[in-house]
């Protein structure tokens, strides 16, 4: 969603950033951070995906970083801990992209794990269980379902194979009415006066409706007016900061390191960017 920023003040006034909030799917990287960061509405969306009605978050992370030297860092929307210490990550992918999905999360789950694992265990009994649910709005593999868990089995037989590692691909685009396709109906749109999902509703009516939940995202209005005044653009810090590389990179014709260059984007944030940017593709 763009928006034209108000040329009356150097912020969103509180009418023109209600709105602006109003308008906002979890989709939508800001509003979903502010969403994740929340632990009963996280708790609510991982009950949903799991089937799991009791699992409880210990710990939740949000645009969490494991950097890596040797290759490029990954930024998980959130990554969470349950009480029997399992983890779980959630990744939000907004368009197809042309990205390879199969070989990022295969990164994605290879580093996690590395991260996570007890270095000096010889027998690899700490390696964590690890859950990834990759949403996406549309149906990426076109196959006309909601879920897409990938089912391991040994050689022709129907012996499930665990090792601990649980992957599945969810859209919002197939609704077969079980749900998790409620749920997805729901990312797609947001709205603040939809109760149908709990606690994930609450909070999500909270951030849209309230003084409290205003107060909370009016630090955003800063951070998009400081992004999206070259361009005119409101989708906050990151989404601001991405289109104006975006627009550097098509009206200079330069790299996106160059253009990241030009606009002082910091070297730790370069990643950060290109992820971002490679999200939108």
């Amino acid at each position: 969603m763009t928006k034209k920023l108000s040329k009356s003040s150097l912020l969103l006034t509180q009418e023109e950033l209600q709105k602006h909030i109003l308008g906002m799917t979890l989709f939508n990287d800001l509003l979903a951070r502010a969403v994740l960061e929340d632990k009963e509405a996280c708790e609510h969306i991982l009950r949903v995906l799991t089937g799991i009605k009791t699992l409880v978050i210990k710990k939740n992370k949000t645009q969490y970083v494991i950097s890596k030297l040797s290759s490029h860092n990954i930024i998980m929307d959130v990554l969470a801990e349950d009480a029997n210490n399992k983890l779980y990550e959630i990744e939000i992918q907004k368009a197809d992209g042309g990205i390879a999905h199969e070989k990022r999360m295969l990164y994605y789950t290879s580093t996690i794990i590395n991260e996570y694992f007890f270095k000096g265990d010889q027998t690899y009994a700490s390696v964590p269980e690890l859950h990834i649910f990759y949403i996406s709005q549309t149906d990426i593999w076109k196959l006309g379902k909601t879920c897409y868990p990938i089912l391991k089995f040994l050689g022709d037989t129907n012996t499930p194979y665990n090792d601990g590692l649980h992957m599945c691909y969810i859209n919002a685009e197939v609704d077969d009415n079980s749900s998790i396709a409620q749920l997805m109906q729901y990312f797609a749109t947001a709205d603040a006066g939809d109760f149908s999902q709990g606690k994930l509703s609450q909070c999500i009516n909270n951030l849209k409706t309230t003084k409290e939940g205003l107060a909370t995202m009016d630090n955003f209005s800063k951070q998009i007016y400081e992004a999206g005044i070259n361009d005119g653009r409101a989708e906050g810090l990151a989404e601001g900061k991405a289109e104006s590389i975006k627009n550097l990179m098509s009206t200079m014709n330069v790299s996106i390191d160059q253009a990241m260059d030009i606009l002082k984007t910091p070297p730790e944030e370069h990643q950060y960017f290109k992820d971002l940017l490679a999200k939108e593709q």
